[in-house]
């Protein structure tokens, strides 16, 4: 097996590893991080979130994907799947503004 350039991610690995799998990008599991071949869309989609990200370079042994790689390139390909990210912003507002807004109800949920 031979050593690869790899991005190795830490922090909170389950919004990490959520994150990874909306890129359909390969990725090694451990216990303290998760390595990942990543391209500078999925990079600044993990530096977006919070999360730590370095460069290595070791051996990789991506976990199994559910579909074969083959298969999701070709739909990358296609134009089937799109990569892209998509940010929400959580805003807390305080309860005067909310009056004023008239969101008093949603504030409250």
């Amino acid at each position: 097996m031979s050593q690869e350039t790899l991005t190795e991610v830490r922090g909170d690995l389950v919004l990490a590893a959520l994150c990874v799998g909306q890129f359909r990008a390969p990725c090694q599991i451990e216990a303290e991080r998760l390595l990942v071949r990543a391209d500078e869309s999925l990079m600044q989609a993990l530096r977006a979130l919070g999360l730590e990200i370095a460069a290595v370079f070791e051996v990789f042994t991506p976990a199994p994907m559910f579909a074969p790689e083959e298969l999701i390139l070709d739909q990358v390909a296609r134009g089937i799947i799109r990569r892209q990210v998509t940010t929400h912003v959580f805003r807390p507002h305080d309860d005067e503004s909310a009056e004023e807004d008239g969101d008093s109800v949603a504030a409250a949920v």
